[in-house]
């Protein structure tokens, strides 16, 4: 009955601490000032960018010889291309407040030409500016249909000449997916994305927090009340919620961007094919045993820092961020035998398992099992940063180091 009360006392405790770790840097006013700040940001540039796209002028171009282009182009009627006797008088004026925006000079066209690297016209204009990329590609879709009109090609064949070629890679392995499940690892993808952007975040809080909280002696009071334990579970909680936080608010900015610009913007039909359902709940799963790992890990070490400032162990709190890395390395071997290892492994298995699972047909129990360790992983993991963070509250003054640290977690 003793050891009840006790555990309901400790997970008490822990959720108290869970919640002041969590409201400490979640501020419900500055996240949504946030995302307001973010979609105004977002705004200015569109329309930056939009208005430097359209050509709110007519602009003359001096040519030396008969130059027109298909009126159906875009930007057609933002040019007029003049026809001159002395093309190097106009070129001499064009630093002055003059009739011509720019000169073109066409080169001979030769379609024996083996030469690929040839130019086949020359814009000079006095300075730079957006509307010279629109010149520029209006120029070059009509060089092209010149080209296709010397050859005597078809309507048909010029369009068959101008469509991309598309290659399917297919795949005898019957456990590899092929191209039809590209969405599955856009998906596993997006969500590394958001991992890093999670573990970055956590990274940060427990840098301070933590070392913070031994600088302001802060911690040496809690640990009356209660166990270091406690006080480590309780931080580790408030920071994997913050996390998990981190990972959805930015997951609805980038949906609520891509909504606003794709429908509000661009009316067009909003859909969130790219993201493929059903893998993302077994994505999320792991996440958060990842983020609960490095948690763990970033927590311990964050314990035997004193000076943040001039501590040699700042740098091992960015290991984490190591198996993400060795993903985009392995992601062509999913099947080889160090990627199937480190699926397993529960340091690296919370990146390298949802990559595999979105290119490889897997048991259902080969995900269950890598989650089984990665949670049993996190639960070693927290009882040993519990005991580093001790050695930490009572060795203030002097960090400990690795080997101590190696030591503490082994004896207890």
């Amino acid at each position: 009955m003793k050891n009840n009360n006790s555990l309901n006392v400790n997970l008490r405790q822990s959720w108290t601490v869970a919640k002041w770790e969590f409201l400490h840097f979640f501020k419900l006013k500055q996240e949504v000032i946030g995302k307001l700040i973010m979609l105004a940001a977002g705004l200015v540039i569109y329309f930056v960018a939009n208005k430097s796209q359209q050509l709110d002028d007519v602009y003359k171009v001096a040519t030396s010889q008969h130059f027109e282009v298909n009126k159906a182009l875009p930007n057609a009627g933002a040019f007029q291309f003049i026809k001159v006797d002395n093309l190097q008088e106009v070129l001499d004026a064009l630093s002055e407040e003059g009739e011509f925006d720019a000169t073109l000079e066409l080169n001979k066209p030769s379609i024996e030409s083996k030469d690929f690297q040839s130019v086949d016209a020359s814009i000079t204009t006095a300075e730079k500016s957006n509307w010279q990329n629109q010149l520029v590609a209006l120029i070059n879709a009509e060089l092209q249909a010149v080209k296709f009109d010397q050859l005597n090609l078809t309507t048909e064949q010029q369009v068959a000449l101008s469509m991309p070629i598309n290659i399917d890679h297919k795949v005898l392995d019957d456990l590899l997916k092929n191209e039809a499940d590209k969405t599955q690892t856009i998906t596993a993808y997006g969500v590394l994305f958001l991992l890093v952007v999670a573990v970055f975040g956590v990274f940060g809080q427990l840098f301070v927090s933590i070392t913070g909280e031994k600088q302001n002696r802060v911690t040496e009071q809690l640990m009356a009340t209660m166990t270091p334990q406690t006080w480590i579970d309780g931080k580790l909680l408030g920071q994997i919620l913050f996390a998990v936080k981190t990972m959805v608010g930015t997951l609805l900015s980038i949906v609520i961007s891509f909504l606003f610009f794709s429908v509000v913007i661009k009316q067009q039909s909003f859909n969130l094919n790219i993201i493929n359902w059903s893998l993302l709940p077994w994505l999320f799963a792991f996440a958060i045993a990842g983020l609960s790992i490095c948690a763990a890990f970033m927590a311990a070490i964050a314990s035997a820092i004193d000076d943040p400032n001039h501590s040699g162990k700042s740098g091992l709190m960015m290991l984490p961020l190591v198996p993400v890395a060795l993903t985009f390395f392995l992601i062509d071997a999913p099947n080889s035998v160090i990627t199937v290892f480190l699926s397993y492994l529960p340091i690296t298995s919370f990146a390298v398992m949802p990559v595999r699972m979105s290119l490889v047909e897997l048991a259902v129990w080969e995900p269950i099992l890598s989650l089984i360790f990665s949670l049993v992983c996190f639960y070693y993991f927290r009882i040993l940063a519990a005991r580093v963070f001790k050695m930490g509250m009572n060795m203030y003054g002097k960090e400990p180091t690795l080997k101590d640290m190696l030591k503490v977690t082994y004896k207890g």
